[in-house]
Formats: structure tokens, C-alpha cells, sequence
């Protein structure tokens, strides 16, 4: 069956966001918000709003101005294309700016701290290994109270140069660490469970606050940081 050039045109048009919309998924849920901190930094609906707004009204617009022989289309297209690409960035921008750049240890409980709201001032202080933010999953570490003295921060969580290795808490999860029956205050016995089934190994648990809901940090028998998990830690 023989297309004409405006539906194939937008068949080619939609192939290409689709592509794009794939790629930027990967990046965003695989990457930058692994599971299930998308879900609890609110990161799930603002995304598919922007497929939705970019992947599919860029090529129906392209369907609606197409027509052969007109003198402007090219530049309409062109329009179009760049309309799509300039909101595809400012969206993508967003969420760049909001993605865990670290999980952080301190007191009590771990902290899941966005890149835009890390000190910038404190970070250029920090040691190298916490001077700059990831662009791949966000980075476990621990308030190191060595390096903050008598509490001279009111949120360390926030400053870099209180970062150190995931070890440095070894001491506050053995303290804080609480048991797996304690989940049960929480969440189902069904929810617990079919976390759990995952991860055969886990003992102790610590709460994750995140931007949204709070999460759980799943520890080992030795204490160690197994994963996060959608299990509430506290009443929402």
C-alpha cells in the first residue's frame, strides 16, 4: 500500500521520538532514579507527562501543518522540531537538576539529597572523591562525625565535606538498625513479604527519607547495605 508523503513523514517523525523517549527512559529510571526512588521522588509523573506532551503532540502537529508543495514547510517543520527539542531539554534539565546525587548516612536514618540542593559553597571544600556530583546512580555515603565537630552543621547531610565512606557508620546502623518484624507497624504482612522474597539476607532495616514517601534500607546480618526498597518506614 503505497503512504503519502505526510503519513510517512509522521511515522518517521514518531519513530524518532519514540526512540528518543526510550533512550531518555532508560537514563532517567535505570540511571539517575533507580527503582523505587523514582516512585518516591515523584520523578514517574512529571516524566510522562513530558513523553506524552513531547513524543506525541510533536509528530501530530507535523501530521496537521504537512501538506505538499507548501511553499513554508520545511520551516514549519523545522519549528516543530525545534519547539519539540527546546521543551524535551528544559524538561530533561528539570529533572537532571532533582536526581539523587547521594544517599547519605547520618544519625538515625539515610537521606536521599538531590543535586540541586547539595551546598555548592561546602562542596568545592570537600575532598575529591564528593567535590563533584555522579551522573550515574546516586552515591552511598556516610556523615563522617569526625569532620563535623560538636555538630557545627544543622544539616550535615547537605555538606560534602562531612562525606566519608559508608563505613564510617558502621557504628550508628548497629545502633539504630532495627529488626525486620518491626515492618510489619507500617506495612502488610503481604507487602513485607513480597519485598522480602528478593532478598533472602536481610535482617535489619533503617528508613530512607526521600522528597516523597519514605523508603526502607534493607541491611544484611553484618549490617551492610543491602538495597532500598518500597516499604514504608514510617506512618505517610
Amino acid at each position: 500500500m503505497n503512504l503519502s508523503k505526510r503519513i510517512r513523514y509522521f511515522f518517521v517523525h514518531l519513530a524518532c521520538s519514540l526512540l528518543v523517549g526510550v533512550a531518555l527512559l532508560a537514563l532517567v529510571f535505570f540511571v539517575w532514579y533507580p527503582a523505587p526512588l523514582a516512585s518516591a521522588e515523584g520523578v514517574t509523573r512529571i516524566f510522562l507527562m513530558l513523553i506524552v506532551i513531547d513524543v506525541m503532540v510533536g509528530p501530530l502537529l507535523s501530521l496537521l501543518v504537512y501538506k505538499e508543495r507548501k511553499k513554508t514547510l520545511k520551516m514549519d517543520l523545522s519549528i516543530i522540531v525545534l519547539i519539540q527539542v527546546l521543551a524535551m531539554g528544559y524538561g530533561i534539565n528539570a529533572i537532571t537538576q532533582s536526581r539523587p546525587a547521594w544517599i547519605v548516612q547520618a544519625g538515625w536514618l539515610f537521606e536521599v539529597v538531590p543535586a540541586n540542593v547539595v551546598d555548592t559553597k561546602d562542596q568545592k571544600q570537600a575532598a575529591p572523591d564528593y567535590k563533584h556530583n555522579g551522573w550515574l546512580q546516586p552515591q552511598w555515603v556516610a556523615v563522617d562525625d569526625a569532620k563535623n565537630p560538636n555538630n557545627l552543621f544543622a544539616a550535615p547531610q547537605l555538606m560534602p565535606t562531612t562525606y566519608n565512606d559508608l563505613s564510617y557508620a558502621d557504628q550508628r546502623l548497629k545502633q539504630h538498625a532495627q529488626t525486620l518484624a518491626s515492618l510489619q507497624q507500617f506495612n502488610t504482612e503481604t507487602d513485607i513479604q513480597n519485598v522480602l522474597k528478593d532478598y533472602p539476607t536481610a535482617k535489619y532495616w533503617m528508613p530512607l527519607r526521600a522528597t516523597g514517601v519514605g523508603l526502607t534500607v534493607l541491611l544484611d546480618s553484618e549490617y551492610k547495605v543491602i538495597q532500598a526498597v518500597d516499604l514504608r518506614p514510617w506512618r505517610e
